[in-house]
């Protein structure tokens, strides 16, 4: 079963787009991009799993913040 889809608030949505633009990455889904990052290889995508981890880490401090 696969878990839900994050949506990436309006507040982060052009810093998210800026980082797939940059990467030509395409995935909407920052949660998921990350897993397949890290499924591929830790080496070659570190910077870009170092990003997510700290972009996903930053939209979660917001929800909880708004909450």
């Amino acid at each position: 079963m696969r878990e839900a889809e994050m949506r990436v608030p309006k507040a982060f949505h052009d810093e998210y787009q800026t980082f797939l633009r940059d990467t030509g990455f395409d995935n909407p889904d920052p949660q998921a991009l990350l897993m397949d990052l890290a499924s591929l290889s830790m080496e070659v995508y570190l910077k870009d799993i170092a990003w997510l981890s700290d972009f996903i880490g930053r939209v979660q401090q917001a929800k909880q913040k708004a909450a």
